[in-house]
């Protein structure tokens, strides 16, 4: 009696504490633009600078955007706010399960760090390639 009370308790524990499904990418979608919506202020932004080999060459803290704020009012305007009020259309795709933000014929990456924090990245390449090859932008933004 005692082992079938036993495998029952691990049999019911297996269930409630097996693997979450993860989520689909359409759901991913769902959540991030749900997640945008609002004001952001941009935090910081930096480049790293790669060479050939992918070693980096050197990295940029630019803080000239730091304080800027954008607000997402909805799921196709993001605007930015303050000193010259200009709207931008905007889009989100999934694209191999990354989650990519299109503004102003540029993509960023958009990731979260909880509901409060979010970056965008994105990667350039450089065919002269003279002293680096390419470069990954991060601008990090907090909810206002």
């Amino acid at each position: 009696m005692k082992i079938k009370l036993l495998l029952l308790f691990m049999g019911l524990s297996i269930a409630f504490l097996g693997c979450k499904k993860d989520k689909t990418p359409e759901d991913k979608l769902t959540d991030t633009k749900k997640q945008i919506i609002g004001t952001w202020q941009v935090q910081s932004t930096t480049v790293t600078y790669y060479d050939a080999s992918g070693k980096i060459v050197k990295t940029d803290n630019q803080d000239g955007n730091n304080g800027e704020v954008y607000q997402f009012v909805n799921e196709t305007t993001l605007k930015q706010v303050g000193g010259s009020d200009d709207s931008y259309a905007y889009t989100l795709t999934n694209v191999n399960n990354k989650i990519l933000l299109n503004v102003s014929n540029v993509s960023y990456e958009v990731t979260f760090s909880g509901n409060n924090s979010m970056s965008w990245s994105n990667q350039e390449t450089y065919p002269d390639g003279y002293s680096y090859t390419s470069s990954t932008r991060v601008i990090q933004f907090v909810r206002k």
